[in-house]
């Protein structure tokens, strides 16, 4: 997130002479870096923080939203938490509203399925835990007993075959 302000900003804060000063600083640069992915990429994946644009690099779920909920409850930005509370309600998380497109199933698990279940577990918000399970239906298909994960899932069709590398070494099993 720092990095992002600091590419938009055009350069980085002076560094403070207290603790509570870092704090401050920092609470304010997550502020800051929130307010440009909503000004410019409310409801994208990620900003693109020299052209100021939003890009569906990871199906359209809304990644930026999902990988900024814990730090902002974190850092106690009420307001902005519930800016991106909203952008995931919005959300249509079943195959029917996702994108056809692979995505990783390491990354979509840890970022996508993770930071919605530990959005739940701060805030306590149902919310988040039926989005993670409408997420994790999706994911859920590249997890086969007896066999390895597959690498990508296909969020608008899960399921959909195994890569060639993936059935080879699944063969060896």
């Amino acid at each position: 997130m720092l990095a992002a302000a600091a590419a938009v900003a055009g350069a980085l804060p002076p560094m403070p002479d207290s603790l509570a000063e870092a704090a401050n600083a920092v609470r304010e640069e997550g502020r800051s870096t929130w307010a440009a992915y909503y000004k410019h990429a409310r409801g994208f994946d990620s900003l693109r923080p020299l052209s100021h644009r939003g890009v569906n690099d990871w199906g359209s779920v809304g990644m930026m939203a999902i990988d900024c909920l814990d730090t902002l409850w974190l850092m106690n930005l009420t307001a902005e938490f519930k800016q991106a509370r909203s952008i995931v309600e919005e959300i249509d998380y079943t195959p029917a509203g996702r994108e056809a497109r692979s995505v990783s199933t390491f990354e979509m698990t840890i970022r996508g399925l993770g930071g919605l279940l530990s959005a739940h577990a701060l805030s306590g918000d149902r919310l988040f835990l039926r989005k993670a399970e409408q997420l994790g239906e999706a994911l859920n298909t590249a997890f086969v007993p007896g066999r390895f994960p597959l690498p990508s899932v296909s969020l608008k069709k899960p399921g959909a075959g195994l890569p060639p590398l993936t059935s080879r070494l699944n063969d060896a099993l």
